[in-house]
């Protein structure tokens, strides 16, 4: 089976009700990486820019990145 790499970034936000902006604030990340983080159509992400958001957010990266059956079109 086929598996995708999806980052939970967009539901970790919700769980914690947080928005993009404010993680934007905290980690100094441009909002935009945010929003483009929490997309389902990201392809490419910089290890540190991980690195920030899981300092940021108290998780480790296996919280943040999941291994899932793709999603059916």
């Amino acid at each position: 089976m086929e598996l995708t790499v999806r980052i939970r970034l967009k539901d970790i936000l919700q769980e914690r009700n947080m928005s993009q902006h404010q993680l934007a604030k905290l980690t100094d990340l441009r909002p935009s990486t945010i929003s483009d983080l929490c997309k389902p159509t990201i392809s490419r992400v910089y290890l540190s820019t991980i690195a920030v958001i899981c300092g940021a957010l108290n998780i480790s990266v296996n919280d943040l990145i999941v291994m899932e059956p793709p999603i059916p079109s």
